[in-house]
């Protein structure tokens, strides 16, 4: 999983093929997903959090950015797609009745960052950097908590074998030394991670149906929705009117 991949909005989510059908976005909103409107100061809000965040990042770590990554338009996009996408999950999640706590967040982050970078600095460190602020690491993670507990219902034998996830569990080790995950803390986030490309292949016609559902629609000042990347997407035009590059930050477990 790259972070480039999760900074653009799409976490641990699948890409939706089917076109969700159009609807107006409300004055003053950035964003509306179904009757949830995403109100344009909280946009506004976490982008200015982010971006003093990573001016106060050390050069050596904004670096890793591609160029423009870090211009507002293009952290606009990423953090408004990463909003309506949660959206999105959340409606999801509630209609299958499927509840994920603060505390289910905070453990999969915990693992997330563990696994992948060797602690939950160094990720907040990586996050920070792309214009991510700690305050707001919650909107990212939540999502990918929702997605994995979604495919745990939908998909609930399709996990990584004993062998994939010792050697996963293996590799980090070696990368970061001793982790503050034991084997069996780790095995179940790192049974899903390994596979999560499969599963997100088999959400596909999930999310579908739930985009279909609660129609996005976006503020063009902000660009438009994509279904076929979900997520929003630069539009003749408008404030973000050139593709918003991503920064190239690994996060692989798996690729």
């Amino acid at each position: 999983m790259k972070l480039s991949r999760l900074l653009a909005g799409v976490g641990m989510l699948v890409v939706v093929l089917a076109a969700g059908t159009a609807c107006t976005t409300h004055a003053g909103a950035a964003a509306q997903v179904g009757s949830y409107t995403i109100e344009t100061s909280q946009l506004r809000d976490i982008v200015s959090r982010g971006l003093a965040t990573s001016a106060a990042a050390p050069a050596s770590q904004t670096s890793q950015a591609a160029p423009g990554a870090l211009e507002p338009p293009a952290v606009q996009q990423r953090t408004l797609s990463s909003l309506v996408q949660l959206q999105l999950l959340s409606d999801e999640a509630r209609r299958r009745g499927i509840t994920v706590s603060d505390g289910d967040v905070a453990a999969y982050t915990q693992a997330f960052a563990v696994l992948q970078y060797g602690s939950l600095h160094a990720f907040q460190q990586q996050l920070s950097a792309a214009a991510v602020a700690p305050a707001d690491v919650d909107v990212i993670m939540r999502a990918g908590a929702l997605e994995s507990a979604i495919s745990d219902q939908v998909s609930p034998k399709l996990l990584a074998t004993e062998a994939e996830t010792r050697q996963a569990y293996n590799q980090s080790q070696r990368m970061f030394g001793r982790l503050p995950l034991t084997y069996p803390q780790a095995k179940p986030y790192l049974a899903r991670l390994i596979v999560a490309t499969e599963r997100g292949d088999a959400l596909r016609p999930v999310f579908a149906q739930a985009e279909k559902a609660n129609p996005v629609s976006v503020n063009p000042r902000f660009g438009r929705w994509d279904s076929g990347q979900f997520s929003v997407v630069a539009a003749d035009g408008t404030i973000a009117s050139t593709p918003g590059p991503t920064p190239a930050v690994d996060l692989s477990v798996q690729s």
